[in-house]
């Protein structure tokens, strides 16, 4: 059985990206632990439940008279979960004496992302997109902050300021981190016209790209402070995963007929939009896996990079935890 121990200087090893031992401690001590998005509870549904299934474990979450309560199944064997929300977002984790609250776990986003989670509005369905890659590759590739202009050079590089020195503020704080970029003078434009045809309801008066990770695999993407994007990377296998995510579009003229055309016309071309960048991140971060088992040593990361190098920190404080609890039921 191949070692899964850290490599000097805090990488994670190499080997967490294919073999399935590595995904095997990734299940137990990461998803059987973490606080984990589940999505967001529509108030008109009922009864309301979401759904999810990360590296094996398939949780599942139900809003009744009582509250908020789930399970987590793991084959056979159940354990009850805790429940969570910022804002309109749904938290859960495998139940377990002691841990961080969901708060302290979101720390110091949590009344950032229950700000933005306003916004939650005017669904659009969700959207699934699989990847022939290791969960940990895509969540490297969108903290990576300079893939941009080589990745999507006609799609994300002409959307934000140029000037990346001055105009793209990165925060770190442990395993999580927000990455905040003034749009483009164009981008900015077209986000304002769509604004004064449809008064978008807005969390911040900033015209920008934003994008709030937390430990382990979720992000929250906002634009021109209106439109929310909630992202979460699912585990399937060693070499497979799968990006989930759903545009929220929070115009507020929606009474006739010729305005919900509108905003269904808005909201398909945001649709296209997100779909081909990540048809474009796909490829690399498939290429990648394919390259991992012929690694030879760790990369340099550079000042806008050092959001990987705290993901692997996490990561390995992680996997150094002792087991969960026995399940039960």
């Amino acid at each position: 059985m191949t070692a899964l121990f850290p490599e000097a200087g805090g990488f994670l090893p190499h080997q967490h990206f294919w073999t399935e031992e590595g995904l095997a401690l990734e299940r137990e001590r990461v998803f059987g632990r973490c606080w984990l998005y589940m999505g967001v509870l529509d108030a008109s549904a009922s009864p309301a439940e979401l759904t999810a299934d990360m590296a094996g474990l398939r949780f599942t979450v139900r809003r009744d008279t009582a509250g908020l309560s789930g399970v987590c199944l793991d084959g056979a064997q159940a354990r009850p979960l805790e429940v969570d929300r910022c804002g309109a977002l749904v938290f859960a984790r495998v139940a377990q004496d002691g841990g961080p609250t969901l708060a302290e776990h979101l720390h110091p986003y949590a009344e950032r992302l229950a700000t933005m989670s306003v916004n939650c509005v005017n669904p659009e369905p969700p959207v699934g997109i699989p990847f022939q890659a290791n969960w940990k590759a895509l969540i490297e590739n969108t903290m990576d902050d300079f893939h941009g202009s080589t990745v999507h050079p006609e799609t994300i590089h002409p959307a934000v300021h140029p000037d990346w020195q001055s105009h793209l503020k990165t925060e770190r704080f442990g395993a999580n981190s927000d990455s905040c970029w003034r749009l483009a003078d164009g981008t900015a434009g077209w986000w304002a016209k769509l604004d004064a045809k449809m008064r978008l309801a807005k969390f911040a008066e900033e015209a920008t790209y934003r994008h709030i990770f937390i430990f382990p695999n979720f992000y929250l993407a906002g634009f021109y402070g209106a439109t929310v994007i909630p992202h979460r990377v699912d585990p399937v296998a060693p070499d497979a995963a799968v990006l989930r995510w759903q545009l929220f579009l929070p115009t507020t003229q929606l009474e006739t007929p010729r305005e919900r055309a509108f905003h269904r016309s808005a909201a398909a071309y945001l649709l296209e939009s997100a779909t081909g960048v990540i048809n474009e991140d796909r490829p690399v971060c498939e290429a990648v896996q394919q390259g991992r088992p012929g690694i030879l040593g760790n990369g340099v990361y550079g000042r806008r990079e050092r959001r990987i190098l705290d993901f692997h920190v996490a990561i390995l404080a992680q996997l150094a935890e002792s087991p969960v609890m026995e399940p039960c039921g």
